[in-house]
């Protein structure tokens, strides 16, 4: 591995040394200069007693490296999912990931990845016994989910009522909601729901996915005005570890084989 990331550092530098020289020195500077966050996402990213874990921290951790942009792990800040994303809507010079790339999405932000699979789908106790056939039947129940998440987002273009729909700030409230029956089901990425309520002490076989509303890719989503040259820059190093199975090992380490 130590032999690897040399030659990843050699390859990324010399990927800048293709660009003018002027150009190369700016896009260092940004790169260097990028405000990375996240939020608790398990099991893609979240806090540990040592710091960031998670399959996207692994992955973005290993992008810094090869990019040579002086960051590592402990330079990502994690914050609320609402906060994040709307300082990277909003100011030049910040990233955010797990983001779901979709198609409403796609012109808000430049895009590095793909990092993972993604399922986004509605969560319920078996004990409702719902029964959601098309997205008709969702009007009719309370949905839990966390402000400007894609969840949220999903939902409302499909036509599901303001009303039928609660948005926090935290996941950890809509666990507690949905362990407590105050809500139906959550509309979230389905493997972080099924981790989250574990760790708040469910029983996982009284939950089901109750209907799924889409599957899709995470990425790391940076700012609209971010240069080219460092989205490039970035792509070629997540490209490199997807090449040389660096990405297919992380995956499987939590579990994930596609």
């Amino acid at each position: 591995m130590r032999d690897l990331t040399r030659r990843s550092v050699v390859a990324g530098l010399a990927a800048f040394s293709t660009l003018p020289l002027g150009r190369a020195s700016f896009a260092r500077s940004e790169l260097n200069a990028l405000k990375v966050m996240t939020e608790e996402y398990p099991p893609f990213n979240y806090q540990n007693g040592s710091g960031l874990s998670g399959i996207s921290v692994e992955i973005m951790a290993e992008i810094f490296r090869r990019t040579n942009s002086g960051h590592d792990r402990s330079d990502i800040e994690l914050l609320p999912w609402a906060r994040g994303y709307n300082l990277t809507l909003q100011r030049p010079g910040h990233a955010l990931f797990s983001t779901t790339r979709t198609q409403d999405r796609e012109e808000l932000f430049k895009w590095v990845g793909p990092f993972v699979p993604t399922v986004v789908g509605l969560t319920a106790k078996k004990s409702r016994e719902l029964q959601i056939k098309t997205v008709h039947d969702l009007a009719n129940i309370r949905i839990g989910v966390v402000k400007d998440d894609v969840g949220q987002l999903l939902l409302r273009a499909q036509g599901v009522p303001d009303d039928r729909i609660e948005a926090v700030l935290s996941n950890e409230q809509n666990f507690r909601k949905l362990m407590a029956g105050r809500v139906d089901a959550i509309s979230y990425e389905t493997k972080v729901t099924r981790w989250g309520l574990q760790q708040f002490g469910a029983n996982l076989d009284d939950y089901e996915t109750v209907y799924e509303l889409d599957r899709g890719q995470l990425y790391l989503a940076l700012h609209h005005q971010t240069s080219d040259e460092v989205v490039e820059k970035l792509q070629n190093a997540f490209n490199s570890l997807v090449e040389d199975g660096t990405h297919s090992m992380i995956l499987k380490t939590y579990g994930i084989t596609s």
